[in-house]
């Protein structure tokens, strides 16, 4: 009898135990990573008619203004003058649809709940006013355009990223969607199951293959993406896990972003950066306004790049950087981001593995860096198939990502070189 209680005894502190550890856990060590899951949507619900903090483009371009429920004129529910644009960059703050992109990943920030913005100073413990973060991005407004004008009606992806910081100038992707008709739902009216599109540029994974002529670097230049083909950890949730970069089929499979990176570490003497779309949050009292009174921010946190591990021995990289600059050269591409101006560029160009469900249609990407002696710019292009555009002939399809490529990398080297470009 005696040692039946004792087993029974040992069986109920070893359950809790168990329950204990659970709840640690999921009280302290999961709990951020439960709060900003793409499924929770309570922290979403609960962030509806709160004060937030605007998000804006590299130039102060408004992307989502900011909201202070204590101005009567001012819509108490999130509004994105862009639309579609920065759709999966931004991302949608709903009661229904939950959050995304940046609404999600910095909720704390904007919301102004995180450490060191809801209590700035000991006299905030005593004051009766909210705090919020102001986000900046590291998107040029201008790129963004361009990306998007260049791809057209065409579904894929193009990212524009800074080789050695990391920094995303540009992210595209399409298909998108109005982040605003998800916001403005009322609750129980949306569809189940009817969700936005993925984003191409950092969610979709591509199997990638090298061109077939003879001089193409593509083959190069994926090898190196072979030996890391995890994921970034870029600022945006929802990024897929790593794995494996051949997953059965004739190439590399790659998100244009995966794609955009390696590109960058051939510029950036083989070493890869780790993608960041935010360059820096500002607080500020919800009351105040940024743009009538400057003074009430306080720098907060700001972004700063961050090695991600060597892809290339440095004498390889300035090798394939020299194949590119030939390739580009013997494909008659340079750019001319300013009047007067011309400056070569490196390139490499390939196909999807992936094919269309006829057979018939082949995709195909393209990375250019510019200026191909000093790389400041890395373009990656994936162009899906596409039966009412055919594009199944690997030069004419490769010669319109690069093209699509250089477009944008004209636009970065133009708005870029400006004074003070980098701070709106």
């Amino acid at each position: 009898m005696n040692r039946r209680v004792v087993r029974l005894t040992l069986l109920l502190a070893a359950g809790f135990a168990v329950l204990l550890v659970q709840l640690t856990n999921l009280g302290f060590i999961s709990a951020d990573g439960l709060r900003r899951h793409e499924l929770n949507t309570r922290a979403a619900a609960a962030a509806i008619g709160n004060a937030r903090g605007a998000i804006t483009s590299a130039e102060g371009e408004i992307l989502a203004p900011p909201i202070n429920p204590g101005k009567s004129d001012v819509p108490l529910l999130r509004t994105y003058p862009h639309g579609p644009l920065y759709a999966h960059v931004v991302g949608y703050l709903g009661l229904e649809a939950g959050a995304s992109g940046i609404e999600r990943s910095y909720d704390s920030e904007l919301s102004g709940t995180a450490t060191g913005i809801a209590v700035r100073e000991l006299a905030d413990l005593f004051a009766d006013s909210d705090r919020v973060g102001d986000v900046t991005l590291t998107v040029h407004h201008g790129v963004q355009l361009t990306a998007r004008a260049a791809l057209g009606d065409r579904d894929g992806a193009v990212v524009v990223v800074d080789p050695a910081t990391g920094a995303v100038i540009a992210m595209w992707s399409r298909p998108s969607f109005d982040p605003s008709a998800l916001v403005s739902l009322a609750a129980g009216n949306d569809q189940p199951g009817a969700g936005p599109p993925a984003a191409r540029a950092y969610q979709r994974r591509y199997a990638l293959s090298a061109s077939e002529s003879p001089d193409a670097v593509g083959n190069e230049l994926l090898e190196g993406a072979r030996r890391e083909p995890g994921a970034t950890g870029i600022d945006l949730p929802g990024e897929p896990d790593s794995g494996d970069p051949d997953d059965g089929d004739d190439g590399v499979r790659l998100t244009p972003l995966q794609l955009a990176l390696v590109a960058a570490a051939v510029a950036n003497d083989g070493v890869r950066m780790r993608p960041y779309v935010v360059q820096r949050v500002d607080a500020r009292p919800a009351a105040s306004s940024a743009e009538d009174d400057p003074s009430t921010l306080d720098a907060f946190a700001e972004s700063a790049p961050r090695d991600a591990g060597r892809l290339f021995d440095t004498t390889v990289a300035a090798r394939l950087l020299s194949h590119m600059a030939a390739a580009a050269q013997q494909a008659s591409i340079s750019l001319a981001p300013a009047e007067g101006a011309t400056l070569a560029a490196a390139i490499a160009t390939g196909q999807l593995a992936d094919r269309s469900g006829s057979g018939t249609q082949t995709g195909n990407w393209a990375v250019l860096l510019a200026p191909a002696d000093a790389p400041t710019v890395a373009v990656a292009v994936v162009i899906e198939p596409d039966a009412a555009f055919d594009i199944g002939n690997g030069r004419g399809g490769g010669t319109l990502a690069t093209m699509i490529a250089a477009t944008a990398a004209e636009t970065a080297l133009a708005l870029r070189a400006g004074p003070d470009s980098d701070r709106p």
